[in-house]
């Protein structure tokens, strides 16, 4: 959600500080963003981003560091050329438009006193950043648009800037609160309160007021929330997954912010991991269905190769049978000869290719039976070792659909890079993180902990990790998680709550009567060499359970962050 009216006019208030800071530095890390290091006796060292992404447009100070290109944008450039070294004479709001206009003091190369202004849009997909010189003339800007684009204005050098066409909406600080009584209505906000205001969002309208408020008070509830922000007294909240905004919402739950700038930053740095976590687990996924669908090519061809035993004996009995032959003619195309390995003995017509004689014939019957034969007992070989690489590739698409972290996710690409799926470039190379993901906590009524690997890794840390004696369980047959039940003496229900837990993370999470076994831990041992995950049990019992997340929600203990 890009910044709305509201909260950029909270936003802007809350900048004033800047006010008389001198610009130092100017970056790109990003093509929609620029950042500006500046610093004040009133702010300190602060670094201030103008971003006016599509969906994540925003103004905020920012702590983090970014990562910058070896060469700077040619828009980066002119900026560093304009801005270092200036000062900053005020920040501004066109009534309560998406629009914040720096006006800047600053020296041109011949040390004579310049005004600038730095225009920043929020206008979602419309977007742009400007830099404007003493009469409104367009030096530069972000994003050029001529009038071939079905642009509503020219962006481009040297045209005058003009202001981005404006709805004919009304101001919500200067409405009445009788006004607002009238509009409402008896109406929901969300229905016409953005459509008739400037500044307020979609998403303030659903929230500025509870849906259980009576139709006769809606009003004033608005209206009480206008005064408020228009005299300053801002509650900045930030709702997960949805948007900032400078007052409580009444409907959803919110996280409260000592400041609009705070709740900015814990909302988009959320909606970056998240974005991070996407594109990642979407990349791996993409990697595994690859390699998947391969490796069934592979399996069906082999399998096709294994039942053409039929065909490769009778090419080896065409062969021989042909070496009986005399006096064939050449050029034929078929002959007919008594097959004497049969009982009872009968004929058998045998094609020939016209060009070769009937010697030669039989040669290319005995190569063609000998190339499918060794092609066959290769195949044979293959099998097992391509279903165990398939049973592999479907636990790690399982493994990562259940990662919720990015270091969970990191390691299965890097294990992935070792079993040579993904391959890394030098310059990907780094050191190893030395945050370690954590598996998924469960806690028993009687007080037992259950922990679930999410990944290999995660898989084998806790066979190695875990008391000899604990309780070590597996859904049978499918791709799935290890799940460790941490006592010795379980109880029935503990026991219970483990095996649905276990069959809930596994591929048969949909079915039901999913077998488990379970076995202690002592008895889980991994092959020599084998894959990641890859472990041979012993001594083990089974319990038949139906997976339920329902059933086992209540027990899910939250990671600490």
């Amino acid at each position: 959600m890009a910044t709305d009216g509201l909260t950029l006019y909270t936003c802007i208030r809350e900048l004033q500080p800047l006010v008389g800071g001198r610009i130092d530095k100017v970056q790109q890390p990003n093509k929609d963003f620029i950042i500006l290091h500046m610093h004040g006796s009133d702010a300190g060292r602060v670094k201030l981003m103008l971003n006016v992404h599509a969906e994540n447009g925003r103004i905020q100070t920012v702590s983090k560091n970014f990562e910058n290109p070896e060469v700077a944008p040619a828009f980066c450039m002119l900026l560093r050329k304009y801005l270092i070294g200036c000062r900053i004479l005020s920040i501004t709001q066109p009534g309560l438009n998406r629009i914040a206009v720096f006006s800047l003091s600053g020296r041109n190369e011949l040390f004579d006193a310049v005004q600038l202004k730095l225009v920043v849009e929020l206008m979602g997909r419309h977007g742009n950043l400007f830099l404007l010189d003493e009469g409104d003339c367009i030096i530069d800007c972000l994003r050029h648009f001529g009038l071939d684009e079905n642009a509503a204005r020219i962006c481009l050098p040297n045209m005058l800037y003009e202001n981005p066409p404006e709805a004919e909406k009304l101001d919500p600080f200067s409405a009445t609160e009788e006004s607002l009584t009238k509009l409402a209505d008896g109406r929901r906000p969300r229905l016409w309160l953005s459509d008739t205001f400037h500044g307020v969002s979609r998403l303030c309208a659903q929230e500025i007021v509870s849906d259980d408020t009576p139709p006769a008070r809606i009003g004033s509830e608005i209206f009480s929330v206008f005064q408020a922000l228009k005299n300053g007294a801002f509650e900045p909240s930030m709702i997960p997954g949805s948007g900032v905004l400078p007052f409580r919402p009444k409907n959803v739950a919110f996280i409260p912010f000592p400041s609009v700038n705070e709740a900015q930053d814990a909302f988009y740095r959320q909606r970056d991991e998240q974005a991070i976590l996407t594109k990642l687990r979407t990349s791996l996924k993409s990697v595994l269905d690859h390699a998947e669908k391969r490796t069934e090519k592979k399996l069906s061809e082999c399998m096709k190769t294994i039942g053409n035993a039929d065909q490769i004996e009778k090419d080896r009995l065409y062969g021989e049978l042909l070496l009986t032959c005399r006096s064939v003619p050449a050029g034929r195309k078929s002959v007919s000869v008594t097959n004497y390995y049969a009982d009872p003995v009968d004929t058998v017509e045998i094609p020939l290719d016209s060009k070769y004689s009937v010697a030669d014939n039989a040669q290319r019957y005995f190569k063609r039976y000998r190339k499918n034969k060794a092609a066959r007992a290769y195949a044979l070989e293959q099998v097992d070792a391509l279903n165990a690489e398939l049973d592999y590739l479907k636990g790690q698409l399982l493994n990562v659909s259940a990662c919720t972290s990015r270091e969970e996710l990191s390691e299965i690409r890097d294990e992935l890079i070792r079993q040579r799926y993904i391959r890394e470039s030098p310059a990907e190379r780094k050191a190893p993180s030395s945050v370690k993901s954590r598996p998924l906590h469960y806690r028993t009524p009687s007080g037992v902990d259950i922990l679930v690997g999410k990944n290999n890794l995660q898989n084998e840390q806790l066979v190695r990790s875990s008391e000899p004696n604990a309780i070590w369980l597996h859904a049978k047959g499918v791709p799935a998680s290890h799940v460790v039940l941490q006592t010795e003496n379980p109880t029935r229900e503990d026991l219970n709550i483990a095996a649905v837990i276990g069959a809930y993370h596994s591929g048969a999470s949909a079915s039901e009567n999913v077998p488990v076994d379970y076995t202690q831990v002592k008895y889980v041992k991994k092959p020599s060499g084998a894959r990641p995950g890859f472990v041979n049990y012993f001594h083990q019992h089974t319990l038949y359970v139906t997976p339920s997340l329902e059933e086992i929600a209540p027990y899910r203990i939250e990671e600490d962050k």
